[in-house]
């Protein structure tokens, strides 16, 4: 199974729960507020939203299908950092940005949006190591690469083009079944 496949049937199993249909349409209109504007970032800086991207990239990248920056994930990452988290996450979560960054300065000598692809992909894979296996009852640990990598699947998955690619569509407002017409207003 290539990495796209294996990411798609993750993501399908373990995005449904959180797309329930009370918390797809919350998640959607947090889509469509990046979509309908041109947002600015208001919680993560330049250098964090560019190491988001960089991340998102690698989690999923350009094949025959858009990567994660292409759908403008860093964006949706910023825009539930910003309003989602709370103070408490929202710092542990730029502080773990903060933490990968030095991580490349230290091995590497500049920064991590400044290393190469091959050394970004080298840091990236060793915080992969540390989640636990998709087949695994483990559960993922807390921190913030496993919520960034959360937030990069879900905001992927949560356009139209990522739908697409699970083969997910999301059925708009209640299904009512067999009921007479008028009386549930």
């Amino acid at each position: 199974m290539d990495r796209r496949t294996a990411i798609r049937t993750l993501a399908s199993v373990s995005v449904l729960p959180v797309l329930a249909p009370e918390r797809a349409s919350e998640l959607l209109d947090a889509r469509r507020v990046i979509v309908a504007a041109e947002r600015v970032s208001t919680s993560l800086s330049q250098p964090e939203l560019e190491i988001v991207g960089l991340v998102a990239d690698i989690i999923l990248p350009r094949t025959d299908s858009p990567s994660a920056t292409d759908l403008d994930v860093p964006a949706f990452v910023d825009l539930i950092v910003s309003e989602w988290m709370d103070d408490k996450d929202s710092e542990d979560f730029r502080l773990g940005l903060r933490m990968l960054d030095t991580e490349a300065a230290v091995r590497f000598g500049i920064g991590f949006t400044e290393s190469s692809a091959d050394q970004q992909h080298v840091l990236v894979s060793e915080l992969d190591t540390q989640m636990p296996a998709p087949s695994s009852s483990e559960d993922i640990p807390d921190g913030y690469y496993p919520t960034l990598k959360r937030l990069v699947v879900v905001g992927y998955f949560t356009t139209e083009e990522g739908a697409s690619q699970a083969g997910y569509r999301i059925t708009p407002g209640t299904y009512l079944g067999c009921s007479v017409p008028g009386a549930n207003r």
